[in-house]
């Protein structure tokens, strides 16, 4: 984690400092990035950091700097992981076995109803208390916390690792997220209009 917050620190600081000097078109900004981020990935698993945490920071660095092509590259971006979203869910897709998923149901819905109810609300409002978000802000902040691929990934990750375990982990964690989709992501609407936050007719 150490290396690849400074992979990440500095690569995020070379690619900024790129996107300000260097003058080029909006469409090679784009390609730009996307191979600069790739690379710094690939950088940090072969030397053994977190491949992850460094794209991450780096993420954060060059989208809070101010550049010429900073509208283009986040809508590109923003593009690019709807695409990424889409494989990856299909690729679980075919991971899934859904008659091994029933033992876990019962346990998963409960987790999943502390983490919606409990544990994400009183991170989200610890998070945001120094920033002086109104409480109206902080609870929807907390509902539309969906659970989506990135917990299901990493729980692979651990089988990738030793091909003996057992499924739990995946099965689990996959319960836990589908239960948090269902009452989370159909509720949005409804938890939006009850804190005030809804369209005016």
């Amino acid at each position: 984690m150490i290396g690849g917050t400074v992979l990440g620190l500095v690569g995020g600081w070379v690619l900024a400092l790129v996107l300000r000097r260097l003058v080029v078109e909006a469409s090679t900004a784009m390609v730009l990035v996307l191979a600069f981020s790739l690379t710094l990935f690939g950088l940090a698993q072969v030397v053994g950091t977190s491949g992850f945490l460094s794209i991450y920071i780096a993420g954060v660095i060059t989208g809070t700097t101010e550049h010429r092509d900073k509208a283009e590259v986040a809508y590109f971006m923003e593009g690019f992981a709807w695409l990424a979203q889409i494989v990856l869910f299909l690729m679980l897709g075919l991971l899934v076995t859904p008659h091994e998923l029933v033992p876990f149901i019962p346990a998963g819905t409960i987790i999943a109803i502390v983490l919606i109810v409990i544990a994400r609300p009183v991170a989200v409002f610890a998070c945001l208390l120094p920033f002086r978000f109104a409480w109206r802000e902080s609870a929807f902040a907390s509902w539309v916390g969906l659970r989506g691929a990135v917990p299901i990934y990493l729980s692979i990750i651990p089988a990738l690792a030793d091909p003996g375990r057992d499924a739990r982990l995946f099965s689990g964690v996959f319960v836990v997220v589908v239960v948090s989709l269902v009452i989370q992501g159909w509720t949005i609407g409804t938890a939006a209009r009850l804190l005030g936050f809804g369209r005016a007719a």
